[in-house]
């Protein structure tokens, strides 16, 4: 795993972990590579080169009565352990396998929002775009892996000739392309259940272009509170168009040229986003609490969000 994703993974993790710590008859399991410092919870398995890490993760799974996983679709690793989960009957605190599946494509999550008529990036399979003799766009193209988090493996180029031939170094089937967009780079954070949504924060997005390629540095939860109305409506939407959504779900989006008319979503992660580092002091409200209580309830009609601050928050990486 590259820096910046560890980075991501382990303040997700600390955050979530500090958020179950306040909630009372909870204890904590948890995993650790045996290169980093374990984290703090009263258990914590230590993975080391010669453990089989699926089977600590299983054993883990099996003392649990609920789990909370924090993984990167690619690979399909966030599907497999999902499947895990429910196969040893254990709760699942977030999305069920179906959705991962579909949100792990780009291009498959854009096809299925864009037919719900939720204004998307457009998307190609590398492919497709080659074989399309694609027109010169103004702000460039950008290729990035279908299933990819974060900017790992992804460039910018304005060049189209450079482009293709990137792209026919051996990723004509495991990468996606679309227009660069003009705007503002943005994401939401909210809870799903149902076909429900409850938008937790409006944030902005800090990324930067350069070597052709791009950068994230975090963001500022609720930098963008003057869309509000517009992501709570595409929240709606999302949640609508994917009902299997569950638990805290982001949506990476671009607010076109600070039009809030104009709103096209990049792609949905079914799992803890970087934003969550964020949102207590954003919101002034344990997410992790709210999450586990709404999917134990009996239905979405039972569960209310409590009043949010609407605090703007910046987190760095």
């Amino acid at each position: 795993m590259s820096g910046g994703l560890l980075t991501e993974g382990l303040r997700m993790r600390d955050a979530l972990l500090q958020e179950l710590n306040e909630i009372e008859h909870v204890e904590l399991l948890c995993s650790h590579d045996f290169r980093l410092l374990s984290p703090d919870v009263a258990m914590s398995a230590m993975v080391s080169p010669d453990d089989n890490v699926w089977q600590v993760w299983t054993d883990l799974i099996d003392q649990s009565d609920a789990v909370w996983l924090i993984a990167p679709e690619t690979d399909g690793i966030l599907h497999r352990l999902t499947e895990l989960v429910l196969a040893r009957g254990k709760l699942l605190l977030g999305c069920p396998p179906s959705v991962i599946a579909l949100a792990a494509s780009k291009l498959e999550t854009c096809r299925v929002l864009s037919a719900a008529g939720i204004s998307c990036v457009p998307t190609w399979s590398a492919r497709a775009w080659l074989e399309q003799s694609p027109d010169a766009n103004e702000q460039g193209w950008v290729a990035k892996p279908d299933d990819g988090a974060g900017c790992e493996d992804t460039v910018h180029s304005y060049d189209i000739g450079q482009m293709a031939d990137w792209l026919r170094q051996g990723r004509q089937a495991t990468h996606i392309v679309q227009p660069m967009r003009g705007g503002v780079a943005c994401s939401l954070s909210m809870l799903c259940r149902d076909g429900r949504a409850w938008l937790l924060s409006c944030n902005r997005q800090l990324v930067d272009s350069g070597d052709g390629g791009f950068h994230y540095h975090g963001g500022v939860i609720n930098g963008m509170l003057q869309f509000q109305t517009a992501f709570e409506q595409l929240a709606q939407n999302i949640a609508r168009a994917l009902p299997n959504l569950a638990g805290y779900v982001g949506v990476d989006l671009i607010v076109m040229d600070g039009n809030s008319a104009m709103l096209e979503v990049l792609e949905i992660n079914p799992r803890l986003t970087t934003s969550f580092v964020g949102l207590r002091q954003a919101s002034g409200v344990n997410v992790a609490a709210q999450v586990i209580r709404l999917m134990t309830v009996q239905g979405p009609d039972h569960f209310e969000l409590p009043e949010l601050s609407r605090n703007v928050v910046e987190i760095t990486l």
